[in-house]
């Protein structure tokens, strides 16, 4: 498992990295619209959607959804991801409640409005980083502040994690857990500053953006867990040898890109 995990990540890595430093802007939106796509069919077996016509259509919503939003953001993209932060905060609440609120959210219909919540401002945040001052380091900040929490975690949780974070959703994730990720997130954003131009007296407001995203990063990997359980499912699918699906990889991007991204917006970078 772990030598398949490495493989798939030493192939993920040089592959994101080269769409994000080295496609036109076009081809960059067009390669997360990909991402989010496949993403989208992962999704279908959580709304336990069966047959392939079911499932291409909701692929298709999703779609639809992106092509609309990419011709409103120019005017709407810091409200997109005002609504789409608000969607993170109804989620904690669901994942914190957990089961309690899932009689309603359990449904399909509401399933599908779920998913299009986490993955069309996906995308769309995405191609916003990527069009800022900055945008290609800025993307590759935000990629090591959500796998660097999540390798922080995995380590400080395997050697301290005896109090457990969520129990009913996620019974491997512990409270030492978020400890290792905030130190390892506030140990990336020391390392980062320096090559980042942020605005002029942002240097504290950069840490206090770090763990504003890492929260958000725990939301999302927390709230894919529980709607994976909710389905009896272990993983979102099986494209990714060690990984899992395409959601397991990027659960935690899900809500972390949006946070940020408004973030930077209101801030200015």
């Amino acid at each position: 498992m772990l030598r398949s995990r490495i493989a798939t990540a030493l192939v993920l890595a040089p592959l994101t990295l080269g769409a994000v430093f080295f496609l036109p802007h076009q081809a960059f939106a067009l390669f997360m619209a990909l991402v989010v796509l496949m993403g989208a069919w992962e999704w279908t077996a959580m709304m336990r959607l069966v047959s392939r016509s079911q499932r291409t259509v909701y692929v298709l919503t999703v779609l639809f959804a992106i092509v609309v939003l990419q011709k409103l953001m120019a005017q709407y993209q810091q409200w997109v991801f005002a609504v789409a932060a608000g969607w993170w905060v109804v989620a904690t609440l669901l994942v914190v409640k957990y089961p309690r609120f899932s009689k309603f959210w359990c449904r399909r219909p509401s399933k599908g409005l779920v998913g299009l919540f986490i993955l069309v401002p996906t995308w769309a945040a995405m191609v916003s980083i990527r069009q800022m001052d900055q945008g290609p380091w800025l993307m590759v900040y935000l990629f090591l502040l959500v796998w660097g929490a999540d390798t922080g975690a995995y380590f400080a949780g395997k050697r301290f994690g005896k109090r457990k974070l969520m129990p009913r959703v996620s019974p491997a994730k512990s409270w030492a857990g978020v400890g290792g990720a905030v130190a390892t997130v506030l140990l990336v954003s020391a390392l980062v500053q320096p090559y980042l131009h942020f605005a002029k007296g942002m240097s504290l407001s950069i840490y206090l953006l770090a763990v504003v995203v890492l929260f958000a990063s725990v939301i999302g990997d927390l709230t894919e867990s529980m709607f994976k359980r909710q389905c009896g499912i272990k993983d979102s699918g099986s494209i990714l040898p060690g990984h899992g699906g395409i959601m397991d990889r990027i659960d935690s991007l899900t809500s972390a890109a949006p946070v940020f991204a408004l973030c930077l917006l209101l801030v200015g970078t």
